[in-house]
This record gives C-alpha cells, sequence and structure tokens, in this order.
C-alpha cells in the first residue's frame, strides 16, 4: 500500500510541470500582449490605438486562464476554463455577443451610452464591435472561477430559501414588472435592467437544471456562487472601465442624473450595476446550455434537434444584424475622422507626412506654420479644425454640424449653452439629437479650456 501511494504520488509530481508550463505560457502571453498593447495605445499606434479593446479583453482573458490552470495544476486538475474545451469557447463566444446586442437592444430605449470612432466602414466596424462584444460573458465566467480557486466563499453557508412554485411564478412577475418599468419610464426606472432578466429567466433555469441554477444553491443555504459572480463582477467592471478610458474607439455613458460624477467614463453609482449584470450574464449562459443550444462547460449537453439549433443560430444571427444596423442610427456616434474631412486642411500633404487628425489636433499652430510656410492664422484654423472633430468623440459629421451652428473650435463650444445648442442643431438637422452628447461635448470643451483635460 505505501509503495502504491508513493508511486502515485511520484506521478502527480512527474506530471506537474507538464500542466504547469502551459498555464505559465498563458499568464506570460497574456500579460506580455496586453503590455504591448497598451504601449502601442498610448503611442497612438494604429491599428491598436483603434482596437485596443479587442487587444486588451482577449489578452487579459488569456491571462486569466492561465491562472485559472495554474490553480488547477495544483489540484488532481490543470485545465484551462476555456482553452481546455474549444467548442464550448467558440460557443461562449458566439452567445457572449448575443447577449450582449439584447442590452443594445435595450439601449435604444435607455439611452444610456454610445461609441465614438468606431470603424468607417461599416461591415468592418460590425465584426469589430461583435469580437468585443465576445468577450463579456468568458470575462465574468473568468473571474467567477478565479475567486473559486482562491477558495472565496466556498464554506459560506446560510439559510436555506424555500422556493415553492408560488415563489418562481412571483419571481417573474416582479421581473417583468421591473422590466415594463424600464421600457415605460426608462429615465426614472433605468437602473433596474440589470435586475429584471435574471428574475424572469431564472426561474427557468431552475426548473430544467438545478445543478446550474443559482436559485438551487439558495435552496441548499450555499450562496457561494453567487457571492463570488457579485463580487468577480464589480472587479471586471472596474477593469472594463478602466481599459476603456485611454481607448481611442470606445464608449460613453450618458446616464441621466449621473453624468457630473465619473470614475473613468463610468458614473461612479452605475459601478453599483456591475454585480448583479455579472449574475444576470451568469443566469441567461445557463438558460441558453439548459435550452439545448450552447455547448455547456461540464456535462452532456441539452436534448436538442439539429433542426432546432440551427433555427436558433440563424435567429441569433438574424437578430443580431437587426440590432446592428439599429446601432447605426442610435448608438455609433462618430467614425474615426480623416483629415480629409476637415474643411480646408490639406490633407494629402499632412497624411504624407505623418500627420491624422489627432496627431493635428495636439500640433502647434507656429510649428505648423513654418513647416508648411502658411499664415499662423490659417494653421491655427487647421488645427483648430481637427481638436474640434477629436474632442470627446465628436467626430467629423458632427463637426460640419457644429460649424453650421456657429461653433468653429472648441473654445466657441465651452462657451455655448447646452440647451440653446441642442436647439439650434435640431433645427439643422430637422431631427431630434440626444441632448446628453452635446452635454458631453460641452463639458469637455470646457474641461479643455479650464486646463483641466488636455486637447485631444
Amino acid at each position: 500500500m505505501s509503495t502504491s501511494m508513493e508511486a502515485g504520488a511520484a506521478a502527480r509530481v512527474g506530471a506537474l510541470p507538464d500542466r504547469v508550463a502551459p498555464a505559465w505560457a498563458a499568464i506570460v502571453i497574456g500579460i506580455g500582449a496586453l503590455a504591448f498593447s497598451t504601449f502601442a495605445l498610448l503611442q497612438g499606434r494604429e491599428p491598436v490605438v483603434y482596437w485596443y479593446y479587442q487587444f486588451a479583453w482577449y489578452s487579459v482573458l488569456l491571462a486569466g486562464d492561465g491562472v485559472i490552470a495554474l490553480m488547477g495544476a495544483m489540484g488532481r486538475r490543470g485545465e484551462f476554463l476555456l482553452l481546455s474545451r474549444p467548442k464550448y469557447l467558440l460557443s461562449l463566444l458566439f452567445w457572449s455577443a448575443i447577449v450582449w446586442y439584447f442590452y443594445e437592444l435595450l439601449n435604444f430605449r435607455l439611452v444610456n451610452w454610445y461609441y465614438i470612432n468606431v470603424h468607417p466602414t461599416a461591415i468592418e466596424r460590425w465584426i469589430a464591435t461583435t469580437i468585443a462584444f465576445a468577450t463579456v460573458l468568458p470575462a465574468v465566467f473568468v473571474s467567477e472561477k478565479i475567486l473559486d480557486g482562491l477558495g472565496v466563499a466556498r464554506r459560506t453557508r446560510w439559510k436555506p430559501l424555500h422556493v415553492s412554485p408560488r415563489f418562481l411564478r412571483n419571481m417573474q412577475l416582479i421581473g417583468g414588472a421591473m422590466m415594463a418599468l424600464v421600457l415605460a419610464w426608462p429615465k426614472y426606472f433605468f437602473p433596474l435592467v440589470w435586475g429584471a432578466s435574471m428574475l424572469i429567466v431564472e426561474a427557468s433555469v431552475y426548473r430544467r437544471a438545478r445543478d446550474r441554477s443559482l436559485l438551487a444553491d439558495l435552496e441548499r443555504g450555499e450562496p457561494g456562487r453567487l457571492l463570488r459572480l457579485l463580487l468577480g463582477g464589480a472587479a471586471i467592471g472596474l477593469l472594463w472601465e478602466a481599459l476603456n478610458i485611454r481607448a481611442r474607439t470606445k464608449w460613453i455613458y450618458t446616464v441621466p442624473g449621473l453624468e457630473d460624477v465619473k470614475l473613468f467614463e463610468m458614473p461612479v453609482l452605475g459601478f453599483f450595476g456591475f454585480p448583479p449584470f455579472a449574475v444576470e450574464c451568469f443566469i441567461l449562459w445557463q438558460a441558453i446550455v439548459a435550452a439545448g443550444i450552447a455547448v455547456p462547460r461540464y456535462g452532456q449537453r441539452f436534448p436538442a434537434s439539429t433542426a432546432r439549433r440551427a433555427t436558433a443560430v440563424i435567429a441569433a444571427l438574424s437578430f443580431s444584424v437587426l440590432v446592428l444596423a439599429g446601432m447605426e442610427f442610435m448608438t455609433f456616434s462618430s467614425t474615426r475622422p480623416r483629415l480629409s474631412e476637415l474643411p480646408g486642411v490639406p490633407a494629402a500633404t499632412l497624411v504624407r507626412d505623418g500627420f491624422d487628425v489627432f496627431s493635428l489636433a495636439t500640433s502647434d499652430p507656429a510649428a505648423i506654420a513654418e513647416r508648411y510656410q502658411v499664415p499662423e492664422s490659417e494653421a491655427e484654423a487647421w488645427v483648430d479644425a481637427a481638436q474640434l472633430a477629436a474632442l470627446r468623440g465628436i467626430g467629423s459629421s458632427n463637426a460640419a454640424l457644429l460649424r453650421q451652428a456657429g461653433v468653429h473650435n472648441v473654445r466657441d463650444l465651452a462657451a455655448q449653452d447646452p440647451d440653446q445648442l441642442v436647439h439650434t442643431l435640431e433645427r439643422i438637422t430637422g431631427d431630434d439629437l440626444v441632448d446628453a452628447r452635446v452635454r458631453v461635448w460641452i463639458r469637455g470643451a470646457q474641461s479643455v479650456e479650464a486646463g483641466a483635460r488636455p486637447a485631444p
């Protein structure tokens, strides 16, 4: 017996390097890729400066998956959460994008965020957007798994929750009422969006797959998984916003009543939405798995016909296309500004010399005038045009509208009254504008003029 145990221990020790080496490789490559892309971002290097979110988050996921494998290698198994199961990974990435498109659809009503400096070609910005959204669910699951590996809340117990058919019905009714309030009066009830879906969907997960249900965990008095999702959601939310702040293609929030006090681009109170959002992501994924149309990480795939799975994928792709088409009008606020779109600027000459809108915006007009042998007033007009287009994602088309409204530079914009400017722009376009975006522009211009924010 002793010899057998010693042999088994020796075998485990001998196998340990085989499990540890890939884990360390993933960690080192992930951290290295994140550092490289961040350096390229700070240097303004294309294409990273426009694709930073994608570069950064796939690097984070790789490093995080390596951490999970490394912690697992110290036990009986050293599997990656994501990389060990390619079919699961592909399914998770696909449905992650679909889940976030659901929230983008809700945002057509909420108008709580928008995107700036997206790719000027529709097909490329749609691809970039989908690749970015595919990281949402993996980020939530990696954070929860790391906390689990650290033993967070594993032994936490509390009084078991009594779950009855009536309890499940009431939960779904409350969730439905919350969603109705969000859609009917988004200005006042928008925070409820991060809890409504989980209440509606979790009841069905509980009925179909108890081992995947957070409600079943609470029924057993075991809240560990729920607590880890909440804590992991808070951490991931902070990282989401930190990686967004310096990216050139990014999102900006316009949350009613919460626009003045922000950490990164997120209103401070908005960070309280990330923990329930992580829980909601977990529940929605389990519902998709329980429906038999996604590949689970563990256990057998739930039964579903090939026709049903194909129909689900086609429906999901069609849904995504429709939402992306809506985002073209509702959420994509500006494309990457180009020198050729600025008035009076010798774009061909400047591009040949390595300039783009953002580098021109940070140039000294006197130096530009001397270099190109033009009056300093003319060089200043070039720089002013670039600064206006680059500021807070205004973009070329919005800058053109501002010029029609008599706003030709950041100084002019800083002096504007938001309501009056919205009224003027609406009269010019004949369309309703999102007035919160105009407030973002004016606030950004005022920060530049006050010296609190550098010129773009």
